[in-house]
């Protein structure tokens, strides 16, 4: 059965935008970026976001976000890593459809992202990499639905694996947000 929505959460750096857009291609269905969405309604990158408004700030248009992103159905939601911590964005994601975790290996997640750089205020050094890391892994392992490998292959390749294996999930009662 098609899903009326799909869910990719997982750490930064694990290509839940990349996969979003091929799985979005695939469904035909129209792909909502969190962090895209913040940016774009602020007006401004994350890291500009985070030295005005704080984490509280970004937190607070991300939750806007993720109801936007939530209401309605044929969409496709790549969630910013953090996204999913928040017990109301973890209600209303639960509710959207299945929620996929795209799990990859530490050394290939730390490849992928911009450890000390500009664009991630949260990763200022390898020891901040780390705690957050351990500290989201089991946060993301229970709120899946479905967990994908996102070293396995391509974004076409696991696009097409997410789309037959969300088909195969049971269907959840239908939790629509409206706003």
């Amino acid at each position: 059965m098609r899903p009326r929505n799909v869910v990719l959460i997982g750490f930064m750096g694990a290509g839940k935008t990349v996969v979003g857009r091929a799985l979005a291609t695939h469904l035909d269905f129209r792909l909502f970026d969190t962090d895209a969405m913040v940016v774009e309604e602020a007006g401004m990158e994350i890291p500009e976001i985070w030295a005005t408004e704080g984490e509280p700030g970004f937190r607070a248009r991300e939750e806007k976000a993720v109801l936007r992103a939530c209401a309605g159905s044929g969409h496709v939601i790549a969630c910013g890593g953090g996204a999913i911590l928040s017990m109301k964005n973890y209600g209303v994601l639960k509710g959207a459809g299945p929620i996929v975790y795209l799990r990859a290996p530490a050394d290939v997640l730390r490849a992928r992202v911009d450890i000390g750089g500009e664009g991630r205020p949260l990763l200022p050094d390898d020891a901040a990499f780390g705690r957050l890391l351990v500290e989201r892994v089991p946060i993301y392992e229970s709120a899946a639905d479905l967990t994908i490998d996102a070293d396995a292959g391509t974004p076409e390749q696991l696009a097409s694996l997410i789309e037959q294996r969300v088909s195969d999930l049971p269907e959840r009662p239908d939790r629509t947000i409206r706003l």
